[in-house]
């Protein structure tokens, strides 16, 4: 079938391992976007526990995909690169320098995107008010509550004001952007999730629309990006099809997760089941002109699935095969 819009479908994946890649590839993918673990310094298998990445160190993670008939479409830069820079403290310029000698590598070795995050209160479960709950037919999926926040700040982070915030931000993304602007490489920052203004005492200016803009505003370079995670903007209680069309050109990777509620209060759930119109999303992103990567991003975990969850990350990878086939034959 011929298709007027044929964007890149793809996954995040945690390592680049011919099974991984081999299972990437028998579902119709393409296109490689890496996430390994954001903390990663005591198992980096890619730069053997440096505090950054050579060119020799991407480029093997390149050859690892063209082996398996695949494109390394992006890399995350891992956490662990980066502590300091975190927390404004003693010893950030170093690992700036480190983590701009990365982006060159990255550029280097022929990935066009480094996909990156910036906030010092990184977790994904109990310390930021997610909880396991059960889903549709007994999945076991992610859900957020405020009221299940601990009331205690972080114990090594302390109190974040957003002035400060901001000028943690900046001083780190400022010469990463001018790195990977004259190195030619698309970066993409994924906003704060969950998206609430202050998480036990750290400000997280990146928990809306408006802190994202202004931050394109300071930051106007070609290669400041943004991955646009629909299940973040959708918990920020905003209109999704609207943001996208107002982001459509700084939009560099889009993560399609489900969520039903917004803050304060929602679940993950299935890329069929969310609030949000799928279908209209994916015409906003079409007449926006992005072209991908598209991955699915979450997924809640299905009975006798992997760890990683490869069976609800194939039911996702079909349904937006499907999806983008759909509109990009429908004309509009």
């Amino acid at each position: 079938m011929a298709l007027t819009w044929e964007p890149k479908l793809s996954e995040n994946v945690h390592d680049l391992e011919p099974g991984t890649l081999a299972w990437l590839r028998q579902l119709g993918c393409r296109h490689a976007v890496f996430q390994p673990s954001a903390r990663l310094q005591q198992h980096d298998r890619v730069g053997g526990g440096k505090p950054y990445w050579s060119t020799d160190d991407v480029a093997m993670l390149v050859k690892a995909c063209g082996e398996a008939g695949m494109t390394l479409e992006s890399v995350m830069l891992p956490l662990d690169f980066y502590p300091r820079a975190l927390r404004g403290a003693d010893g950030r310029d170093e690992e700036i320098a480190h983590v701009c000698r990365t982006a060159e590598a990255v550029a280097a070795a022929g990935v066009p995107m480094m996909e990156w995050r910036f906030w010092p209160d990184f977790f994904f479960d109990e310390p930021v008010g997610v909880r396991p709950r059960l889903g549709r037919g007994g999945a076991v999926s992610r859900a957020f509550d405020a009221r299940w926040i601990p009331a205690e700040p972080f114990d090594d982070i302390g109190t974040v004001g957003a002035e400060e915030m901001w000028e943690r931000t900046l001083y780190f993304a400022r010469p990463l952007i001018e790195t990977a602007q004259a190195a030619g490489l698309r970066l993409s920052m994924h906003p704060n999730d969950p998206p609430v203004p202050v998480m036990r005492g750290v400000a997280r200016i990146f928990s809306s629309p408006e802190g994202l803009q202004r931050f394109h505003r300071e930051l106007p370079a070609e290669a400041n990006g943004l991955t646009f995670c629909q299940g973040t903007f959708a918990e920020m209680g905003v209109d999704v099809v609207e943001q996208i069309a107002a982001f459509g050109p700084r939009i560099r990777l889009a993560h399609l997760r489900a969520v039903t509620g917004r803050v304060p209060a929602y679940q993950e759930v299935f890329i069929d089941e969310g609030d949000l119109d799928m279908f209209a999303a994916l015409r906003a992103y079409r007449a926006a002109g992005f072209e991908g990567p598209f991955v699915s991003d979450h997924t809640p975990g299905v009975t006798g699935d992997t760890r990683w969850g490869h069976t609800g990350r194939a039911f996702s990878l079909g349904w937006m095969r499907a999806a983008v086939t759909a509109v990009g034959s429908d004309g509009r």
